[in-house]
């Protein structure tokens, strides 16, 4: 299993983000749904949601574990982006 990154990263919440983390595994890609729990830009824990049968349940959570601080490095442009979106969006005239 394979890190490869993030995709489809969207607020969903207030304070919540989910988007896809892209593994590969073996000879085809898996797809996983982190859960970010967020404070203003920062990111401060991840969860996991659904993932692709392919991906085993207690190998991606020993993998969030071991990766966090790295994970929550790599999205903190996504957060800022993400809110600079939305705050674009309620300020702009309809």
């Amino acid at each position: 299993m394979k890190f490869l990154g993030i995709e489809n990263f969207r607020l969903t919440d207030r304070n919540k983000a989910n988007g896809d983390a892209v593994f590969e595994v073996g000879d085809h890609l898996a797809k996983a749904d982190f859960n970010f729990y967020l404070q203003g830009e920062d990111c401060l824990s991840i969860r996991l949601g659904r993932h692709d049968v392919s991906l085993k349940t207690d190998e991606l959570e020993a993998f969030l574990k071991d990766n966090m601080l790295n994970i929550r490095k790599l999205v903190k442009p996504e957060v800022e982006r993400v809110r600079r979106e939305r705050r674009e969006q309620m300020n702009s005239p309809s």
